[in-house]
């Protein structure tokens, strides 16, 4: 379960052995790219969505050979990027005052996030949403 309060996301790890097999065969498929890397932790939140921790100190200009990485690694745990399955995503077209759109366009700038996921987020605070 993912959770944000006050700019601090958290999630909730469950047990998941099926994961947990899968360990060694995901470090090794990093450790192609990065061979002195330590193993990877896999993890699984409440909500069923997979990653990976680990610490590894990386040149400027690395950013592609670990995109490169952890594709491979979510190729080996059976995992594709993009939305989860089950997910739809309707375009809506808004009109809004120039100065409420100015106010979103800078708080998805700060927050890195796209206009459409500030309104999501907004959207879900103020209940109107699940």
């Amino acid at each position: 379960m993912l959770r944000k309060r006050d700019g601090v996301q958290t999630i909730e790890i469950v047990h998941d052995e099926k994961l947990k097999a899968k360990a060694a065969l995901a470090t090794a498929t990093f450790r192609k790219f990065f061979p002195d890397a330590p193993p990877l932790r896999l993890y699984r939140t409440s909500d069923g969505q997979i990653g990976f921790q680990v610490a590894i100190a990386l040149a400027p200009g690395s950013r592609k050979h670990l995109n490169d990485a952890y594709a491979a690694v979510m190729r080996v745990l059976g995992e594709k990027r993009g939305r989860p399955i089950g997910s739809r995503k309707v375009q809506a077209k808004l009109r809004l005052h120039e100065n409420v759109y100015k106010a979103l366009k800078e708080t998805a700038d700060k927050s890195h996030k796209s206009l459409s996921s500030v309104v999501e987020d907004l959207a879900y605070q103020a209940r109107i949403v699940g």
